[in-house]
């Protein structure tokens, strides 16, 4: 049975579900919804799900209710369960959309992940969640750093009770900031270096521009 009475799951009830949140208006991105800009042929969105989807039991995507029919058809061909949670808070950020999200997870653990990280490292979401299991203390996250050594929270790793507390508490208290959300956890970071993972594994890109530029330097790393 999905938390908190969301209408429908596509969770396996399994040890992690993926959480993608992709809810944005993409502003920035001059070519349309960027969740759907392609890498190599595929949407960006395609990319992160595929991704999330090997290292948990399903994902759940967050979007708004006019964005489902583009997104299932980029995700028509993603071997990986997926549900929907449609914002009933639409344009209210991340942490509204992540709000949402977590009604739909019954699994202890989510792994949370922005749709606009196109090289996310495959690898780098079940690191993350044995990280969060083999850490001292029993953390609430996992959460890496970047390179200026600030947290991603939106490429972390959750213990989930916890960040649906500390998410629905900040709603309350008037805040629309994800990071005040994670203040309220006990959080482990972790350098990404650590883990073996690409060091474009935690950008994103908000324009069509960023995304180009992303991609090349991939390209240009893998060539060396």
């Amino acid at each position: 049975m999905a938390r908190r009475g969301h209408e429908e799951s596509g969770d396996r009830c399994g040890g992690a579900t993926g959480v993608v949140l992709a809810g944005g208006r993409s502003t920035r991105f001059e070519d349309g919804d960027k969740a759907l800009a392609t890498v190599d042929g595929t949407p960006m969105l395609a990319r992160v799900v595929a991704r999330l989807g090997a290292a948990t039991d399903g994902v759940v995507v967050n979007c708004r209710d006019d964005q489902r029919p583009a997104f299932e058809r980029a995700l028509a061909d993603v071997a990986v369960p997926v549900t929907f949670a449609i914002d009933d808070r639409p344009d209210e950020g991340p942490l509204a959309g992540l709000d949402t999200a977590l009604r739909a997870v019954s699994a202890p653990r989510a792994f949370v992940a922005a749709c606009d990280m196109p090289l996310l490292d495959p690898a780098l979401p079940d690191a993350l969640l044995v990280t969060l299991d083999a850490a001292a203390g029993s953390p609430d996250a996992a959460v890496p750093v970047d390179d200026a050594g600030f947290a991603t929270p939106t490429c972390a790793a959750y213990r989930t009770d916890a960040l649906a507390a500390a998410a629905s508490d900040a709603l309350a208290a008037g805040t629309l900031r994800l990071r005040d959300a994670l203040d309220a956890l006990d959080v482990r970071t972790v350098d990404p270096d650590e883990l073996g993972a690409s060091r474009h594994a935690l950008a994103d890109a908000n324009t069509r521009a960023e995304l180009d530029r992303l991609v090349a330097a991939a390209r240009t790393d893998d060539a060396e």
